[in-house]
Protein backbone atom coordinates (compact mmCIF):
# COMPACT_ATOMS: atom_id res chain seq x y z
CA UNK A 1 0.00 0.00 0.00
CA UNK A 2 1.38 3.21 -1.17
CA UNK A 3 2.01 5.84 1.54
CA UNK A 4 -0.98 8.25 0.57
CA UNK A 5 -3.46 5.61 0.73
CA UNK A 6 -2.61 5.47 4.37
CA UNK A 7 -5.16 7.33 6.31
CA UNK A 8 -4.87 8.59 10.15
CA UNK A 9 -8.06 6.96 12.08
CA UNK A 10 -7.28 9.15 14.91
CA UNK A 11 -6.64 12.52 13.85
CA UNK A 12 -8.44 12.94 10.55
CA UNK A 13 -6.81 12.84 6.99
CA UNK A 14 -3.53 11.68 6.25
CA UNK A 15 -0.74 14.66 6.28
CA UNK A 16 -0.59 14.77 2.34
CA UNK A 17 -4.45 15.81 2.44
CA UNK A 18 -3.27 18.75 5.17
CA UNK A 19 -3.86 21.78 2.52
CA UNK A 20 -3.19 25.39 3.08
CA UNK A 21 -3.25 27.63 6.13
CA UNK A 22 -4.48 24.84 8.04
CA UNK A 23 -1.48 22.52 7.08
CA UNK A 24 0.90 25.38 7.68
CA UNK A 25 -0.45 25.40 11.29
CA UNK A 26 -0.17 22.38 11.70
CA UNK A 27 3.67 22.03 10.71
CA UNK A 28 3.98 25.16 13.27
CA UNK A 29 2.55 23.54 16.18
CA UNK A 30 4.57 19.90 15.06
CA UNK A 31 8.00 22.17 15.06
CA UNK A 32 7.15 23.61 18.10
CA UNK A 33 6.22 20.06 20.15
CA UNK A 34 9.31 18.58 18.02
CA UNK A 35 11.68 21.57 19.85
CA UNK A 36 9.91 21.04 23.61
CA UNK A 37 11.11 17.51 23.27
CA UNK A 38 14.12 17.70 22.42
CA UNK A 39 14.90 20.92 24.80
CA UNK A 40 13.19 17.96 27.93
CA UNK A 41 15.86 15.35 26.34
CA UNK A 42 19.03 17.35 26.84
CA UNK A 43 17.84 19.11 29.51
CA UNK A 44 17.84 22.73 28.99
CA UNK A 45 14.95 23.56 31.46
CA UNK A 46 15.04 27.49 30.15
CA UNK A 47 14.59 26.07 26.35
CA UNK A 48 11.62 24.25 27.35
CA UNK A 49 10.21 27.17 29.53
CA UNK A 50 10.21 28.83 26.29
CA UNK A 51 9.47 26.46 23.37
CA UNK A 52 6.72 25.54 25.94
CA UNK A 53 5.21 28.91 25.53
CA UNK A 54 5.84 29.14 21.38
CA UNK A 55 3.70 26.05 21.68
CA UNK A 56 0.83 26.99 23.50
CA UNK A 57 0.63 29.88 21.46
CA UNK A 58 0.45 27.83 18.76
CA UNK A 59 -2.34 25.73 19.68
CA UNK A 60 -4.34 28.33 21.06
CA UNK A 61 -4.67 29.64 17.13
CA UNK A 62 -5.73 26.60 15.65
CA UNK A 63 -8.65 26.31 18.91
CA UNK A 64 -9.19 30.09 18.04
CA UNK A 65 -9.75 28.85 14.00
CA UNK A 66 -11.85 25.97 14.71
CA UNK A 67 -14.47 27.31 17.69
CA UNK A 68 -12.63 25.73 20.25
CA UNK A 69 -13.61 27.23 23.77
CA UNK A 70 -10.31 27.51 25.66
CA UNK A 71 -11.56 27.82 28.73
CA UNK A 72 -12.93 24.36 28.26
CA UNK A 73 -9.72 22.57 27.63
CA UNK A 74 -8.01 24.43 30.95
CA UNK A 75 -11.53 22.93 33.04
CA UNK A 76 -10.82 19.60 31.28
CA UNK A 77 -7.14 19.73 32.49
CA UNK A 78 -8.11 20.85 35.86
CA UNK A 79 -10.35 18.35 36.46
CA UNK A 80 -7.61 15.89 36.04
CA UNK A 81 -5.36 17.41 37.84
CA UNK A 82 -7.92 17.18 40.80
CA UNK A 83 -8.66 13.35 40.05
CA UNK A 84 -5.09 12.64 40.36
CA UNK A 85 -4.60 14.51 43.18
CA UNK A 86 -7.70 13.51 45.30
CA UNK A 87 -6.53 10.05 44.55
CA UNK A 88 -2.77 11.01 45.78
CA UNK A 89 -4.81 11.95 48.86
CA UNK A 90 -6.42 8.45 49.44
CA UNK A 91 -3.03 6.95 48.50
CA UNK A 92 -3.84 5.96 45.75
CA UNK A 93 -1.33 5.72 42.70
CA UNK A 94 -3.41 6.84 39.49
CA UNK A 95 -2.28 5.06 36.47
CA UNK A 96 -4.24 4.55 33.56
CA UNK A 97 -4.68 0.84 33.21
CA UNK A 98 -4.43 0.49 36.72
CA UNK A 99 -7.44 0.20 39.05
CA UNK A 100 -8.75 2.91 38.96
CA UNK A 101 -10.10 3.64 35.46
CA UNK A 102 -10.91 7.41 34.10
CA UNK A 103 -10.35 9.09 31.24
CA UNK A 104 -9.52 12.19 33.46
CA UNK A 105 -6.47 10.91 34.54
CA UNK A 106 -3.31 13.04 33.52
Amino acid sequence: MGASMIQSTRCGPALDDVRGKDGQECKMLAEQATDCLLDYLYEEPKALVDDSALFLLEIQKIWRQHGVDEGAIWRELNERIDLSSDLLKRGIRARKGGRYRSTKLP
